[in-house]
């Protein structure tokens, strides 16, 4: 599954194809430059069939001439003559090549494609690993290989944090805003079109590396669903947290013609269920990313989520404040023998709440300030904390890093520091950092988000993340499928079906009244949207006038509509929700639920989770939603019975996996909840059968 970059970070020799001095000599004159800053620690060798000799060193025609076996080769030449090149150097037992080259069919350019099918099949059929093509290289840190085309990546110190960059532009410019800020990299890559090597695999060489801490990525798309789920597993497991800027947020249309769940599982937000089974931290900006590498790389992960915040104004207690309410932090009260404590240290009439403010007259008191930092971070209510700290813009400014140092050896709980507002860092401020031991963020919004990512981070490592393994071949019409959900608990009302518009009078009478009439065709998958309901009716003559006009709806909308009859469903009533499971094409099936009924679309409320789930997943899920409060007792209405709803989205879910290899999704819309105690009633149950083929 993983294919090795070994060759393309820890080369022994290197070969940069189309060195020249034409025009300065370019790009192959930077990454020789900057071979030879750290004079030279792979052996290095020149190829190009028009010179003989280039910068003191021989330069070879081909790969058939050097002297010795190649690693690495630089490719930097136009990429017409790439796919040529890299076969003549496969020949010669070429290891990986770094093709820094664009026009591999980006943007629909046919003769690019080409050059990019033929380097697919070279690779497939000879093992040469391909890096890129489109891409602005990498930096081996611990090897001090920086295979880049520009000086600017030099002053870049070695770290904890592996990188992974799709984009190849923002690449240098993060790195060095990353640096500026005291981040430290192991091994750093511009991945580019991922032809051959991709995200998965560089996570997977990350994972297994003694150097790395954090892993940082920054994705346009994904081009091994599979590969990429096993690394983050492997990530997951090795406790190496992986922080992710995904970017391309597009929405799988034509599910929607499936179901509403199916319409609502957009591509992101099945990437966001992603993250979070695999416990990766998903970021909105670039700035964030270095947010929560910084933090990550402190190499500590809270117990549980409960946050303590500690500064000495009142203002950014508040602006706090609202960003936890925002992004949903737990803040919790600190317990009394805490508040006790601080109530004798902090400035007279400011309360010991959390957050806590300690009042102005600590602000300069810094060993006073650090030892009530102390007594938080001793708080068994606390999990993680983050202080107020502003890091020195010159040497011997105010402040102590050792207090800060303190703080942070006095617990084993993740300590950080915050500071209200971005700000310069000097060297000595990341000198100032170092000597704390702490990372010190910056902006409040991005220090709670970190914050929330760490916890979820954590929690999701205590957890662990179950594969979704089907099991073996089981084969089910969608009738059969219903009769087994009704079985196991998840019941339909009462019903009875009618061939005609002119039989539905009959039906009616066998369920009793008030009840549903729906209409059942092909054309209409999602009834409302055509007419193709009737709710509340309480006579014969009513539902068959109100099924004669349904059915002359559909055919004016669609005249050549198939319409199979009709069915009568008891009315009940309750809080209507959606359960439903959308197979998605790159990563598996995904659990949805939230609100349901004929506003899930317009109101949006909903969850996802990658299957297999649990109880305490959908428990998780209920908290999330906007409408979670309408699970328990709303405006007089009675609290809903939450454990048959649990329990009727997990028996789904395990319904679906039993006959995945036949269904391309499952979906209850409307799943009524009725009171505590009263059950679920599956209202509208549709079944998506796959194809034969698929």
């Amino acid at each position: 599954m993983f294919r090795s970059a070994e060759f393309l970070f820890r080369p022994r020799t290197v070969a940069i194809v189309g060195a020249s001095d034409r025009g300065g000599g370019g790009w192959p004159r930077g990454v020789y430059e900057n071979l030879a800053h750290h004079d030279f620690p792979a052996r290095v060798h020149l190829v190009n069939p028009r010179r003989d000799e280039l910068w003191g060193r021989p330069v070879y025609p081909d790969f058939a001439s050097l002297p010795e076996r190649i690693d690495l080769a630089i490719v930097i030449i136009p990429a017409e003559a790439v796919p040529d090149v890299l076969a003549e150097a496969a020949q010669a037992d070429l290891g990986c090549a770094l093709v820094y080259a664009a026009r591999f069919g980006e943007g629909g350019d046919p003769a690019g494609a080409r050059r990019a099918e033929r380097l697919r099949s070279l690779s497939a059929e000879t093992g040469l690993r391909i890096a890129g093509p489109n891409c602005m290289g990498s930096l081996s840190l611990p090897e001090r290989l920086l295979l880049y085309p520009t000086a600017r990546v030099r002053g870049i110190g070695a770290g904890p944090v592996g990188v992974i960059f799709q984009s190849g532009g923002t690449f240098q410019f993060w790195l060095e805003q990353g640096a500026a800020r005291g981040l430290g990299y192991s091994y750093a890559v511009s991945s580019g079109n991922e032809l051959d090597l991709d995200a998965a695999d560089y996570i997977n060489f990350l994972v297994d590396d003694p150097h790395t801490r954090v892993i940082a990525c920054m994705m346009e798309g994904v081009r091994r669903a599979d590969a990429l789920m096993a690394a983050a597993a492997r990530a997951l497991e090795a406790g190496k947290p992986i922080v992710m800027l995904k970017i391309g947020r597009s929405a799988a249309g034509e599910a929607a013609a499936v179901s509403h769940t199916g319409a609502l599982a957009s591509d992101d937000r099945v990437f966001d269920a992603f993250c979070r089974k695999y416990g990766i931290a998903r970021v909105e900006t670039l700035d964030e990313l270095i947010e929560a590498s910084l933090a990550f790389a402190n190499g500590r992960l809270p117990a549980g989520p409960r946050i303590a915040m500690v500064g000495y104004s009142g203002g950014a207690k508040g602006l706090f404040s609202d960003y936890a309410d925002e992004i949903g932090l737990d803040l919790p009260e600190f317990t009394p023998d805490t508040r006790a404590k601080l109530a004798e240290r902090i400035d007279a009439g400011v309360p010991p709440s959390n957050p806590l403010d300690t009042g102005a007259g600590l602000a300069r008191r810094f060993a006073d300030f650090a030892e009530i930092c102390k007594i938080v971070a001793a708080d068994p209510n606390i999990d993680m904390v983050s202080v107020q700290g502003q890091l020195p813009l010159a040497e011997g400014a105010e402040g102590d890093p050792e207090l800060f140092r303190a703080v942070r050896e006095s617990t084993e709980k993740p300590v950080i520091a915050h500071n209200r507002m971005s700000q310069t860092v000097t060297d000595a401020g990341r000198a100032f950092q170092e000597a704390a031991g702490i990372p010190f963020l910056q902006r409040l919004p991005e220090v709670g988000r970190t914050l929330r990512a760490m916890s979820a981070c954590a929690e999701a490592r205590r957890r662990g993340a179950a594969p979704f393994v089907p099991p073996l071949a089981r084969i089910a019409e969608p009738a059969e499928i219903e009769k087994l959900l009704a079985a196991r608990g998840v019941r339909p009302p009462r019903s009875a079906q009618a061939a005609s518009s002119t039989a539905v009078g009959d039906a009616v009478g066998a369920v009793g009244f008030p009840v549903a009439v729906k209409i059942v065709s092909p054309q209409a998958v999602h009834k409302t949207e055509v007419g193709g309901v009737a709710l509340g009716v309480t006579g014969p003559d009513e539902a068959i006038d109100a099924a004669s006009k349904m059915e002359a709806r559909l055919r004016a909308v669609h005249p050549e509509a198939r319409i199979d009859g009709f069915v009568v469903q008891e009315m009940v009533t309750g809080l209507e929700t959606i359960v439903g499971i959308h197979a998605d094409r790159q990563f598996g099936p995904v659990l949805a639920l939230g609100l349901g009924g004929i506003l899930v679309e317009a109101i949006n409320d909903v969850v996802f989770r990658q299957l297999p789930v649990t109880d305490g997943d959908v428990a998780a899920m209920i908290g999330e939603l906007q409408c979670s409060a309408l699970f328990g007792s709303v405006r007089g209405a009675p609290e809903r019975d939450v454990d048959a709803f649990v329990a009727a989205a997990v028996t789904l879910c395990e319904t679906y996996t039993e006959f995945c290899h036949c269904l391309d999704g499952i979906e209850i819309n409307p799943l009524v909840v009725f009171g505590r105690g009263e059950g679920v009633c599956a209202v509208d149950l549709r079944i998506a059968a796959r194809a034969p083929d698929a």
